[in-house]
């Protein structure tokens, strides 16, 4: 496997006061500077990565998320793909959600690749038909909504993902894309944890049961690691049974406690119960991690 690093290069400007304002909102991103390569060809230079063929993608995994770059395609009817929220669940075939990168009215239109795609909206763009123009692309991962911008202009939505996590790819289709300023931003920071909250074993509490659940899936990264273990969790349960707030107490590898917090994302449990009234409470959980 081959590790790609890219340089980003700042150029200094007089700025309007709104672009001043979004400069400050970048503030919050992180530059990705390298990637993870398997059978791909490119080429770099100081701020730029060309994706002749092939596929790379980022060395770690991420859940919520907004991820910001722009991108030209090197010839005409070059296209490829953004790939989303990729995993590697148990059967050994990797899933994830594509977004077309072409100059066609297709461009920025979501795909899914061995899971379900439901799609809210998608609005053509005209074709791009100057060669040197660069199209700024955001994705935004919250929850199980997906929401593509391109040019400042949403493009297409998604809700009800399979994949609340994975590992960010980009794939030349055909002909190859230019790349730049690929940068990344966490959407939301851990919720509040309140401890005082009731837990299985106290008096008068009932332990709720799992009505609904789910498996986790790995990363590309944690698959290559072999990682394997059990996770270990903490979190609330609500009122109405749904999971809260989530603390991982320990995991076998840092993109397994992000697959660990995604899975238990979709387990739903009786309301628990303390002295017959539904309330939230604290309970503790073990994911195994195996690989054949």
């Amino acid at each position: 496997m081959l590790r790609l690093s890219l340089t980003a290069v700042v150029l200094a400007c007089a700025v309007s006061a709104p672009a001043v304002a979004a400069a400050q909102a970048d503030a919050d991103f992180q530059i990705i500077r390298d990637w993870d390569a398997d059978r791909s060809k490119t080429e770099s230079t100081q701020d730029t990565l060309q994706l002749l063929s092939g596929l790379i993608w980022t060395p770690r995994a991420y859940d919520d998320f907004v991820l910001r770059f722009e991108y030209r395609p090197l010839q005409p009817d070059a296209r490829g793909t953004l790939r989303l929220r990729s995993t590697v669940p148990a059967d050994g075939n990797v899933r994830s959600y594509g977004v077309a990168l072409d100059r066609s009215a297709e461009r920025g239109r979501l795909e899914a690749t061995r899971q379900t795609l439901h799609e809210l909206t998608f609005v053509p763009s005209r074709p791009v038909d100057d060669a040197s123009a660069w199209i700024a692309v955001e994705a935004r991962a919250e929850q199980d909504l997906l929401t593509i911008s391109l040019d400042g202009r949403p493009i297409a939505t998604a809700d009800r993902t399979e994949s609340l996590y994975g590992t960010i790819g980009l794939q030349a289709d055909k002909g190859g894309l230019e790349l730049r300023g690929m940068r990344i931003a966490a959407l939301q920071a851990p919720a509040a944890f309140d401890a005082s909250l009731p837990r299985a074993g106290d008096p008068g509490v009932t332990t709720p049961r799992a009505i609904r659940q789910a498996y986790p899936a790995y990363s590309r990264a944690a698959m290559t690691a072999r990682a394997r273990g059990v996770a270990k969790l903490e979190f609330v349960i609500q009122a109405d049974g749904s999971p809260g707030p989530v603390h991982v107490l320990s995991a076998p590898h840092p993109d397994l406690a992000l697959a660990s917090i995604a899975c238990l994302r979709k387990w739903r449990f009786t309301p628990p119960l303390k002295d017959g009234v539904p309330t939230a409470m604290i309970a503790t959980m073990e994911l195994s991690f195996k690989l054949k």
